[in-house]
């Protein structure tokens, strides 16, 4: 919805400079005429804008919250998948494709979630990934254990990047843009319906009104989806991860 922005942007400037060209040639003096009916209208519209802003940036708030609690608990289940496999000598080719599947949710999920979309090939890693587990032949109860604690790891990485591909295909729900705007442009265009010539003080108002509306818009529209914009939840816990393998190659060396 970037583009909603640039076009609030752009109604901004344009709406309030045609508006006061037409008042200044063909307003009137102000005599107070009708003044209190349309205050209370543009309160009324004030208030109702308000009130969707700030539900609007809860709601935001929320998903992103839940969003990365989703990112950091699938960045966990990898960590924990790599643990598990450690001790299994024939397991390298497994934490090799654990590494790889980080690395590649990183370098290549991450640019297309902004845009609702994700890449098949860690999906793909994924798949070969369960298949080399099953593939061990572990010896003794405690490696078996391992195995079967791998492919539960497995199970949950799996479903953790299905909800991360949900999280990313969510936003704010467009009735909440619809409403924001609607009531906001209530807010600006109100007071102008009195047709009284502007003053300084009237312009002073009325640029005020025109940039809480839209600043406020701006703000909702830039954090509403959970990977674009300056809150955008990042791929901080799979690096996070990637620093975890390393310590754990230091207390577990791959073998060949």
């Amino acid at each position: 919805m970037g583009w909603v922005a640039v076009l609030l942007v752009v109604l901004s400037v344009a709406i309030p400079l045609i508006a006061f060209r037409v008042l200044r040639r063909k307003g009137r003096d102000d005599d107070g005429h009708g003044s209190s009916s349309i205050d209370f209208s543009a309160n009324l519209a004030l208030a109702v804008y308000l009130l969707v802003l700030a539900y609007a940036a809860v709601l935001c708030r929320d998903g992103l919250w839940t969003t990365e609690t989703d990112v950091q608990a699938e960045a966990e289940s990898l960590t924990e998948m790599y643990w598990s496999v450690a001790p299994i000598p024939e397991a390298a080719p497994v934490r090799t494709q654990i590494r790889q599947y980080t690395a590649q949710s990183i370098d290549l999920d991450w640019p297309l979630m902004a845009d609702s979309e994700m890449s098949p090939l860690p999906g793909q890693t994924l798949a070969d990934m369960r298949a080399s587990v099953l593939r061990l032949r572990p010896i003794g109860d405690a490696g078996k254990n391992l195995q079967q604690d791998a492919l539960d790891r497995v199970s949950e990485i799996s479903h953790a990047r299905t909800v991360r591909g949900d999280d990313a295909g969510t936003g704010l729900e467009s009735i909440f843009v619809v409403s924001m705007i609607i009531s906001g442009l209530l807010v600006i265009a109100l007071p102008w319906t009195l047709r009284v010539r502007p003053t300084f003080p009237s312009i002073v108002a009325d640029l005020v009104r025109v940039g809480v509306v839209v600043i406020g818009v701006c703000f909702i529209i830039l954090i509403s989806h959970p990977f674009s914009g300056p809150g955008a939840v990042g791929p901080d816990a799979f690096k996070a991860a990637q620093r975890q393998y390393d310590q754990i190659d230091g207390q577990f060396p791959a073998q060949p």
